[in-house]
């Protein structure tokens, strides 16, 4: 990126194993949020390649060397980026940084974000083993030392979220 850039909004990461439920909570907290006037941006972290436009015309542009991509229709853009190997995720909240009061993650486990995590409910006494955890979401109690919030506690847990990512309204 070149010329002035907004500064990376704070960023908190949701973790989980797979089919846990970190994109209905993500989902849920992005309208608890935006029906207060918050923007949030998401970010999903994948080991597949082609999430997002249609992959045949991934691949085309791909091979012509193309740097980005736009579409765009009524109501919605997006922009496709074609790094040279993977991006830091610096890089990524950068890009969204201009849109966003705050950024939630989904995966990148083991990066460097404050995290929540999704307890798997048939291992609910097993402590995943993400760095810089600050929360957990699990349908059963814990006799964690961290916060601990039902999944249904949405209205709960985005206050705890605003209150750490100092956000507060």
């Amino acid at each position: 990126m070149t010329g002035l850039q907004a500064a990376v909004p704070p960023a908190i990461g949701v973790a989980g194993p797979s089919d846990s439920g970190k994109t209905t909570l993500i989902c849920r907290l992005v309208e608890h949020f935006s029906a207060r006037g918050w923007r949030v941006a998401v970010v999903k972290h994948s080991h597949h390649a082609g999430w997002g436009m249609a992959p045949e015309m991934a691949r085309r542009l791909h091979r012509t060397g193309v740097a980005a991509a736009g579409w765009w229709g009524p109501g919605w853009l997006q922009a496709t980026v074609f790094p040279q190997g993977e991006p830091a995720l610096d890089e990524v909240l950068a890009l969204l940084a201009p849109e966003a009061d705050l950024i939630l993650v989904e995966g990148y486990k083991s990066g460097g974000l404050p995290k929540i995590a999704l307890i798997d409910p048939r291992q609910p006494d097993l402590m995943p083993p993400y760095p810089h955890l600050i929360a957990l979401v699990s349908p059963m109690p814990s006799a964690s030392a961290l916060p601990v919030f039902a999944p249904e506690e949405i209205g709960a847990l985005a206050r705890f979220i605003s209150r750490y990512a100092g956000l507060e309204r």
